[in-house]
């Protein structure tokens, strides 16, 4: 195969699924059996499955395995709640980031009311740039109540994930959230964080957590680019009206 492998490990995949060799609900060979057959690496067979999800050909099940999907739910969106390092993991991609800044102020009013919290209480505010096998793929503002999270600033969230973080330093995890995505062009000082062109498309995406007891503990809000972010949603009905 000549480079890009994973595009032609994406096409020789998808196939094998219209032509019907794998049906609907057929578990995917197991990433190792893959690699022997085509003579890629893992890696490789990583991003052409990651493809195929975005699709809306394949889903993942923690725990069983892929398997092919054609009449399906939600199979990318995600459909479960993970961290962005763990999105980036599942795309086959190295995850990475650069910290742009990490201080404490007054909430501004429209994330204090998102947030359920106080007028000008205090929060955590965390701003990156996400990486993708090093390269610039989003922007993103985290706000986080300090109340709950004192001494976030002496984590280093250039290695360390927020989510592992509020685990192990706060026995804290978010159990759900609500996101929403608008369609945006990428403004001067984000085009050039994520080195594209001003007007470039993207994806803002902005997403309120919450832990087991309901409380909220995040709000982010994410700018992704639309060249390197795919959302693929598969609906099925469950009573047709004639």
């Amino acid at each position: 195969m000549a480079d890009p492998l994973y595009g032609q490990l994406t096409d020789a995949l998808r196939t094998r699924i219209i032509e019907g060799l794998w049906g609907e609900g057929d578990r995917v060979p197991a990433e190792a059996e893959l690699c022997r057959e085509f003579g890629v690496s893992s890696i490789t067979v990583r991003r052409a499955v990651a493809n195929l999800v975005a699709e809306g050909l394949l889903v993942r099940w923690q725990g069983r395995g892929t398997f092919v999907t054609l009449n399906g739910g939600i199979v990318q969106g995600p459909p479960q709640l993970t961290s962005f390092t763990d999105e980036i993991v599942s795309r086959g991609w190295q995850p990475g980031a650069r910290v742009i800044s990490l201080r404490t102020e007054a909430a501004r009013a429209d994330v204090a009311t998102k947030m359920g919290l106080k007028p000008l209480a205090q929060v955590t505010v965390l701003e990156r740039v996400r990486l993708a096998d090093g390269v610039p793929v989003a922007r993103q503002i985290a706000h986080l109540p300090a109340l709950l999270f004192p001494g976030l600033d002496r984590h280093d969230f250039e290695h360390e994930s927020l989510y592992d973080v509020l685990k192990n330093a706060y026995d804290t995890r978010p159990t759900t959230a609500t996101e929403i995505y608008r369609a945006i062009n990428v403004d001067g000082d984000t085009a050039r964080l994520l080195q594209v062109e001003v007007g470039s498309p993207a994806f803002n995406v902005e997403r309120v957590s919450s832990d087991a007891s309901g409380r909220r503990i995040e709000l982010v809000s994410s700018v992704i680019r639309g060249d390197k972010y795919t959302v693929a949603i598969r609906l099925s009905a469950t009573k047709v009206t004639t």
